[in-house]
């Protein structure tokens, strides 16, 4: 998710990935605990999002099933029901570009690259 970024993979450190176009997020990891669960905040310090930086919280489980894994999301303190929608659709999009490639698949060029900020 994003071209380019920095990241800091501990609990407490900061990431600031450029996610699509001229949309830039940046939060912090609170809890990291490969390799079932990720917490993050979020939000957005570039682009027109009405979500600010580090404002939101989001929560990755990962869960082994007998076909592979569970991926779970829950992405918590969003403003308005517009910006979960948004915020939806992004989370789709990407998500199912990872599950591409998990399944041993290429998800191709990711076409949002090249969209101007939202």
């Amino acid at each position: 998710m994003g071209a380019d970024g920095t990241f800091s993979f501990e609990a407490g450190g900061a990431y600031r990935p450029r996610v699509a176009g001229a949309n830039v997020a940046s939060g912090r990891f609170l809890v990291i605990d490969p390799p079932r669960r990720l917490v993050f905040t979020w939000g957005w310090e570039e682009g027109g999002m009405p979500v600010p930086a580090g404002s939101t919280t989001a929560e990755i489980t990962l869960e082994p099933t007998a076909d592979g894994t569970l991926l779970r999301l829950v992405h918590s303190g969003l403003p308005s029901p517009e910006a979960c929608a948004v915020h939806e659709e992004g989370w789709r999009h990407y998500v199912t570009r990872l599950a591409a490639l998990a399944e041993g698949g290429d998800p191709g060029p990711d076409t949002w690259m090249q969209q101007p900020a939202h």
